[in-house]
């Protein structure tokens, strides 16, 4: 059991006329704060330092923890902002914001921004701008911008913009624009313009326009996707 001047739990009362117990059946989040873990629906965990806040039902903010994990939420919404590591399981939505390490497991919707890597599973619709290592799998609809490496696996459909280096490979629809490095494999339609280099490999159609196209056979991009995805790209944003 932690210290109380480690972590302590703020409850606020009930709003008139609601039960607090039917709000914890629908609302309940699990979260591991710290390796500590505690049900809340309502209220504030102080973590050392950082807290985290149900700021409505159904919905929980993260802010400034070195290690968090949300859970449930029956359905809720989760953001986190300036934490280190932090994941979600078996929410609706998550965001995360100039984060260190962030995980996604079962969300409808993520949106990720300026964090150092980035690992999603079974996802809806994933948002990403300027983060560093990116890894995706199964989804719907990705839309990334200005990322160093993603690595993307069976999603419906793909946009990437102003990328370093990408591999998209069992993807519906690929969409590359102004990016340095891509390897598609096992695609649907690839298309897109002002590309340095794309690889293709066993896809349905290619009109990549403005750019060195390679068709390659698959054990050639699979070869190529094990390599550095943009060897000359620099450690700054």
């Amino acid at each position: 059991m932690a210290s109380p001047h480690h972590i302590a739990m703020e409850l606020v009362d009930a709003k008139a006329g609601v039960s607090s117990s039917t709000v914890a059946v629908h609302h309940m989040f699990v979260v591991v704060l710290d390796g500590i873990e505690t049900d809340i629906h309502e209220g504030t965990l102080h973590g050392n330092p950082g807290k985290v806040t149900v700021t409505s039902p159904g919905n929980l903010s993260a802010d400034g923890l070195q290690s968090v994990l949300v859970r449930g939420g029956g359905g809720g919404t989760v953001a986190f902002t300036l934490c280190g590591d932090a994941a979600a399981e078996g929410v609706q939505s998550a965001s995360f914001v100039q984060c260190g390490a962030t995980r996604v497991d079962g969300a409808r919707a993520v949106s990720v921004s300026r964090c150092r890597s980035v690992d999603v599973e079974q996802a809806g619709k994933v948002t990403l701008e300027r983060c560093r290592e990116v890894r995706l799998r199964g989804g719907g609809l990705l839309r990334a911008t200005r990322c160093r490496r993603t690595d993307v696996e069976s999603f419906g459909e793909v946009r990437l913009a102003r990328c370093k280096g990408a591999r998209a490979d069992w993807c519906g629809s690929v969409e590359v624009e102004m990016c340095r490095v891509v390897d598609v494999s096992r695609c649907g339609a690839v298309t897109g313009d002002r590309c340095r280099v794309v690889n293709v490999s066993a896809c349905g159609s290619v009109a990549v326009t403005h750019a060195v196209v390679k068709m390659l056979e698959e054990k050639q991009v699979q070869s190529q996707s094990q390599q550095p995805l943009s060897p000359h790209s620099s450690d700054s944003e």
